[in-house]
Order: C-alpha cells, then structure tokens, then sequence
C-alpha cells in the first residue's frame, strides 16, 4: 500500500514538472497558436485552398530525431577524443543516464518539438501563398542592388572565377543540405539540454525568424531568386550562365562519380514543378529575398556561441560557407542574406529580453 501511494506520489510529482515546463513555455505556444490561426484566416480569406500536409514535418520527425542522435553522438566522441578522455565509452554512458534522469524534461521538450512541427507547416502554407497575395515583382532589383553593391560585378561571377572545380561547388551544395539537419539538430540540442532563459531565447528567436523574415519579408519582398526568375519570366536571361555552369559541373561531377550529384539542382526542378502546377510538397514555396539559410546559420553561430565559444566560431565560418552557397548555387541574390544575417542578430537580442523571456 505504502509502496503504492509513493508510486503514486512519484508519477503525480513528475507530470506536475512536465506542466510546469509547458507552462515556462507559454509564450512560445501562444506564439505558434497565433501565427497557425492568422496563416489559416488569410488563406480562407484569400481563397486558397491549402493542400499542405500539415502533419508533413511530424512525419519527418523521426527521421529528424534519428539523424540528430546519431550526428550528436559522433560529435560527442569527437568532443571526447580533443579533450583525450581516457574512458570515453564510460563518458558517453554516463550522459545516457543523464538523459535518463532527466526524461520528463525530455517528454516536454518533444511535445514541444511536435508542436514546432505543426508551425514549420503553416510556415510552408504561408510561404507557398506569397505569390498569391503578393506577385513576384522585386528580381530584378534585387539583382541591380548586387550590382551597385559589387561595383558593377555579378557576385556569383566574383566567386565561380576564384576556383574552377567542380568540386567545390558540390562541398557548398553539400553544406547547403546539411544546414537542414543542423537546424533541428541545434534546436533539439537547446530543448534538451539548455534550461530557462537560454533555452526560451533561441527557441523564441527561432520561430520569430521564421515569422518575420521568412513569411511577412518574404512577402513584402516577393521575388523567385536567380534559378527561377529565367523559368517565370523567359526573357530574363541574366542568370542563364550561371545555371549553365552548375549544370555542368553537375555532368562532370557524375560522369566522374555516378553516386554523387548537386542536388540544389534537383531540388530546385522539385520546387519549380510544385509551384508551376500547384501541387504541394514537403517545404513547397519558392522565395529568395530574404535568406532563411543565412538567417538561420547566422542564429545557430549565436546560440551555439553562447554555449561554447570555440565552437561557436565554427558555427560562424558555416553561415559564411552558407551565405556563398546561397547565391553561388543560383538560390539566392547576395544581398538575400545582407538583409537576413543582421536582422537576425537584431532578433536575438531582442529575445534576450528578460521582460520578453519571463
């Protein structure tokens, strides 16, 4: 009986810790309520007639979780190995309990993950409505800003004649993936291990930089980007090159290596056939100012740095690598991730708000 009763006790003891974990999290759920209710009324109001798999990214979740075990367990006994850890099998089993220990901490960061899941899918339905509510209009200033900006030079030229293989271009598209994984690695990184104010703030910061640059600018700047502004308007031309060359480093590359290609290619032909004949996919929507790849490398450079600092900096040389990417690869103009990188910086401290975090 007494046995019961403590059972009892122990299970009432650690839900009330997962209620009171949602409950610190308040402003993050309010968050995603809101924009989930706003992207709904618009797309009602508008007529459209969403098609989007709003349980798209929940399917994707366990994938996601199963490559951010794996890559943070390979970082780990990477850690392990730089610091010369005599037992690091013993290290690693010893955060296996840790984790353990901490498992209703766990079960709230996961429901908070499922729900992150249902806004990355309203952010895709609100991302793929741009064009309905504002029409592509602002490519070909963007890419006159890059000129100005460049002193007349197409940025994508300056960094194409700085080398000629090929297969440097294939590590930026291989970057330019990862990036993906990385992104929900770090945030699963944050919901588990961080508590508090640091584990509110880049969550907070996350969401916003997905709300405010990568819906309502995306909107306000509605533009395709330099692979798909030839496709809508076929007398643009500018960009024609620059498409021709990665093609062609794409045949070199697999006629060399038949297993390896640039997918930003493929993905690109993916995206364009789902916008062109209105049939949705996972990430469907094409937009290029601003740039959420820079946006969110840059973020992950300033949570992970103020975690670690050494790494940190790694982080930063990655937003680097992903900025060149972004318009080397045709996704983006070079001012896309300009406008992305510093107003993200701005978002960040804004969200280290104490009044905002409370």
């Amino acid at each position: 009986m007494l046995n019961q009763l403590a059972n009892k006790e122990h299970w009432k003891s650690n839900f009330l810790d997962i209620y009171k974990n949602i409950k610190a999290d308040k402003i993050i759920y309010g968050l995603i309520i809101i924009f989930s209710i706003t992207v709904t009324i618009i797309a009602n109001l508008n007529g459209y007639d969403t098609k989007s798999q709003l349980i798209g990214y929940l399917l994707l979740l366990p994938t996601v979780l199963q490559l951010s075990f794996i890559i943070g367990s390979i970082g780990y006994f990477i850690v392990l190995v730089y610091r010369k850890e005599k037992r690091p099998l013993y290290c690693f089993w010893q955060q296996i309990i840790f984790f353990y220990e901490q498992r209703y901490q766990i079960i709230s960061a996961f429901l908070l993950l499922v729900v992150i899941s249902v806004f990355s899918s309203y952010y895709s339905t609100f991302k793929a409505m741009i064009p309905v509510l504002h029409p592509f209009e602002f490519d070909e200033s963007l890419r006159q800003m890059d000129l100005w900006l460049f002193l007349g030079n197409e940025p994508w030229r300056l960094i194409h004649n700085l080398y000629q293989s090929p297969w440097v271009t294939l590590g930026l598209d291989f970057a330019y993936n990862v990036w993906f994984f990385l992104v929900y690695g770090v945030l699963i990184t944050f919901l588990v291990t961080q508590n508090g104010q640091n584990r509110r703030r880049y969550v907070l910061a996350w969401l916003l930089c997905w709300i405010v640059i990568g819906n309502l600018l995306a909107l306000l700047f509605s533009s395709v980007g330099p692979t798909f502004i030839g496709r809508l308007a076929p007398d643009h031309t500018s960009y024609e090159p620059l498409m021709a060359l990665l093609h062609q480093q794409d045949r070199w590359i697999q006629q060399h290596v038949p297993s390896l290609l640039i997918w930003s290619l493929n993905t690109q032909d993916s995206l364009w056939t789902s916008y062109s004949t209105g049939k949705e996919m996972l990430g469907s929507g094409i937009s290029a100012m601003p740039s959420m790849h820079v946006s969110m490398s840059v973020l992950m450079a300033l949570g992970v740095g103020s975690i670690n600092r050494k790494l940190g900096i790694i982080f930063w040389c990655f937003s680097f690598i992903i900025y060149i990417g972004s318009f080397t690869l045709g996704w983006h103009y070079a001012v896309d991730g300009l406008v992305s990188g510093p107003i993200t910086v701005v978002i960040w401290y804004l969200c280290g708000s104490k009044s905002i975090l409370r």
